[in-house]
């Protein structure tokens, strides 16, 4: 049989992809009900609305009652009217599509703060739809305006992209992803192959690397699972400019080799721990199987993305610290998110988009509402090279808290301060870091952050994949870390921490930062004196560190002997 002429083949092309649109314009339709109820209901789950034509039809004519006849929109209201009828259609919302999620915040909170807003908050959004050839602008909007709650409009941005025709794979997706999430599988599949396009990671031959430090350099990634996270992260650093050797240690948490096809695939090193002992035991096994002749290694978790270059300013800076002697420890500058912030976050983290996730990171920096969901872990303009970050963990203004910050997501340090010290104390599980620091300031030597392009930290994705039970394990090797320190060195860890952190280096921050970047160390010497003498006399009767957590329970009352500040190598090294 004949093929059939061009113009009908693809007048039937042209049919059958009309057909298939026809076919998904009830599961956008729903997808975007959905989005608004969940918008206009504050809640933090999304709705689903597939096999409920009841709910979807009432909830419907109750926006559009809101939209026209309720005046939520009419700048002439009073704010405190506006907000009692969002609360009762926030309300009325949840009763019709039986939502038992709970609400991103009470219903009595939806007070004058949300009216003043509201308004705005129901204008259209235009958002580069047609006016892109890329879809870059169309996805990051999207993203952005999902994290300000706005879901209507962040789905109606991608339908509108979509139907318009110009949609790449990158806007697709990330439709398939909001039309899943609403329940709307089978569309999502109907949107094609572009849907689901393949993540990065694991190609067919090792990235090459040609060397080019300064001095001899090492990373070394603690891992616990081969996830997608991991994937991006190793795929990330391999591709960025790095001149180094890699090395991967699995920990030991379970007896399977998980990493080891991954590692191989991306061309660096493996080592698996035998049993689940803590990082200071896996940064043992793989410190000691690195080259004899290394001269700086950088710790990493194995959740950071990357950005393409680093390298050279990091060579650059350990090259001038390690002939000066006067540095223990340099930090990469990061910006963290936690995983369960919005999916979106996480797929482009996936997918390896560093510059979409650094640019989204910084706007939330602007958005009052997702201020805090973003901690910006980096020197201050104008220090370069060097500078003191803040701390996400313990750095809080509104409860009073200050502390620069104490270990990267990637800190690195000399070889030769491992060798001396012996290897890490495995009886501090989770403890390495806190030896380094200890170590650093006996030595006299400075914990400095970098001036880099910000890496990106997604928060803790390995230790919240943890089983129960293990997650029960991790806390009790945490805790042991805490009473083996203290056991150790003489002195609680809080303790060693704020007062070198949250007080030392607070009170003499500026002086630290000009001497660093003027190689005049000498300057300030006797701020560890200063240390030393706050590590003897601090006593509960003279702290000022009123938010410290082991303040209601502290030892230091006066009886407590001072604590010794010394190295403490291991017996047998």
């Amino acid at each position: 049989m004949a093929d059939a002429p061009p113009h009908k083949a693809e007048a039937k092309r042209e049919k059958a992809a009309a057909a298939e649109r026809r076919a998904l314009e009830a599961p956008l339709m729903r997808a975007r009900l959905a989005a608004a109820i969940r918008e206009r209901a504050g809640l933090l789950k999304p709705v689903r609305l597939r096999g409920r034509d009841r709910a979807g039809r009432w909830s419907r004519a109750l926006l559009r009652w809101a939209d026209t006849r309720g005046r939520l929109a009419d700048p002439s209201l009073p704010a405190t009217v506006v907000a009692r009828r969002s609360r009762w259609l926030a309300w009325l919302l949840r009763v019709i599509t039986g939502t038992r999620t709970a609400p991103a915040v009470p219903l009595m909170a939806l007070g004058e703060a949300r009216a003043r807003h509201h308004v705005e908050r129901l204008q259209p959004v235009a958002g580069f739809v047609t006016s892109s050839v890329s879809d870059t602008w169309v996805v990051r909007l999207s993203v952005l305006l999902r994290l300000m709650g706005r879901h209507e409009a962040s789905l109606d941005l991608l339908v509108r992209r979509w139907q318009t025709g110009l949609s790449s794979p990158d806007a697709v997706a990330s439709l398939a992803r909001a039309l899943e999430e609403a329940g709307e599988a089978k569309a999502a599949t109907a949107l094609g192959p572009e849907a689901t396009p393949p993540l990065p990671g694991l190609p067919d031959a090792p990235p090459g690397r040609v060397p080019r430090s300064r001095r001899t350099h090492a990373v070394v990634m603690l891992s616990m699972f081969d996830s997608e996270i991991f994937r991006a992260s190793l795929d990330s650093l391999v591709r960025s400019d790095v001149a180094a050797e890699i090395l991967v240690v699995e920990d030991g948490h379970n007896s399977d080799e998980t990493c080891r096809e991954t590692c191989a695939r991306f061309g660096v090193s493996y080592r698996k721990c035998p049993d689940w002992r803590g990082s200071a035991a896996a940064m043992n096994l793989g410190l000691s199987a690195l080259a004899p002749d290394t001269e700086v290694v950088v710790f990493t978790h194995s959740d950071v993305l990357w950005p393409r270059a680093w390298f050279d300013e990091y060579d650059r800076a350990w090259d001038e610290a390690l002939a000066r002697g006067r540095v223990g420890l340099v930090n990469l500058g990061y910006l963290q998110y936690k995983r369960r912030l919005d999916p979106g976050l996480t797929d482009l983290f996936a997918r390896g988009r560093y510059d979409d996730i650094v640019w989204l990171l910084r706007q939330m920096r602007d958005v009052p509402e997702l201020l805090v969901e973003v901690q910006d872990c980096q020197v201050r303009a104008g220090e370069h090279p060097f500078g003191l970050s803040r701390d996400p963990w313990n750095d809080w203004l509104p409860d009073l808290r200050q502390m620069t910050g104490r270990f990267s997501v990637a800190a690195s340090f000399p070889y030769r301060t491992w060798q001396e010290l012996g290897g890490f104390c495995e009886d501090l599980p989770y403890g390495f870091d806190v030896e380094l620091q200890w170590g650093a300031l006996v030595r006299r030597q400075w914990m400095l952050f970098l001036d880099n392009p910000p890496l990106v930290h997604l928060v803790s994705s390995d230790t919240r994949a943890l089983s129960p039970a293990d997650r029960a394990t991790f806390v009790a090797k945490v805790h042991q870390t805490y009473e083996a320190f203290e056991s150790r060195y003489g002195t609680a860890i809080e303790h060693f921490l704020n007062l070198y952190f949250s007080e030392t280096t607070i009170v003499h921050r500026d002086a630290i930062v000009a001497a660093a970047n003027a190689d005049a160390f000498e300057r300030v010497d006797p701020v560890f004196d200063d240390f030393a003498a706050r590590l003897r006399d601090r006593r509960l009767e003279n702290c000022e560190l009123t938010w410290c957590r082991s303040r209601a329970a502290c030892k230091y009352t006066g009886e407590a002997p001072a604590p010794v500040f010394r190295w403490h190598s291991r017996p047998d090294a």
